[in-house]
């Protein structure tokens, strides 16, 4: 979160590149008008650059998408070192992948779905970080990889794409337990007493 101060020094830098730009004077006091509003998080956000992975997690950003869950998404590498080479994106901004149930389903679900459709030699899995999101790549490898990252074209990636995706495993429903009604158990009725009353027995 920006200070105070550091706000205002951005909101002159900004205001100051608005009054250099070749636009109207009615288009600058617009814009200028909107930087001056901006509370310091609008501020912040503004300058700092959207992180690519969370665009294309949340599909702000057109991708190649083989299979999603409510954690992750696996979307084909579009400057691909190897046929199939995809990436298992996290949905939330994070640093190291946490290897949570579900994030670990759709990698060994996608591993196994490349194996399955391509058949390379080998699949080599790594992590890596961009913008302070970390990723992990799945590269199907088998023997006449070069080394060098190639541009696939849309035609590629759409075929691809066709062949390699896949529904992520649903989480299985709980099973449904119905509420039995116990009784408590009655306390024991007691018996009652009998008594027996001897007549006294006269001797004539």
């Amino acid at each position: 979160m920006l200070s105070q101060e550091e706000s205002e020094k951005i909101r002159q830098a900004l205001l100051n590149q608005i009054e250099e730009m070749d636009i109207s004077e009615e288009e600058k006091d617009k814009a200028a008008a909107k930087i001056s509003q901006m509370p310091p998080e609008q501020l912040e956000s503004f300058i700092k650059p959207k992180c690519i992975f969370c665009s294309i997690s949340q599909s702000q950003i057109e991708s190649y998408k083989i299979a999603e869950n409510s954690e992750a998404v696996v979307v084909l590498e579009i400057n691909p070192l190897s046929k199939g080479h995809s990436i298992l994106i996290p949905k939330n901004h994070i640093s190291i992948v946490e290897f949570s149930m579900k994030i670990h389903e759709l990698l060994q679900d996608a591993i196994k779905n490349i194996k399955a459709k391509l058949n390379p030699k080998e699949i080599s899995i790594s992590s890596s970080e961009t913008q302070g999101h970390a990723i992990i790549n799945i590269l199907p490898l088998s023997g006449n990889e070069t080394g060098k990252r190639e541009s696939a074209s849309k035609e590629q990636l759409e075929e691809l794409t066709s062949l390699l995706k896949f529904e992520a495993k649903k989480p299985e429903p709980k099973p449904r337990i119905e509420a039995v009604k116990v009784e408590k158990p009655k306390p024991p009725v007691s018996e009652p007493e009998i008594i027996i009353e001897k007549a006294p027995v006269r001797v004539p």
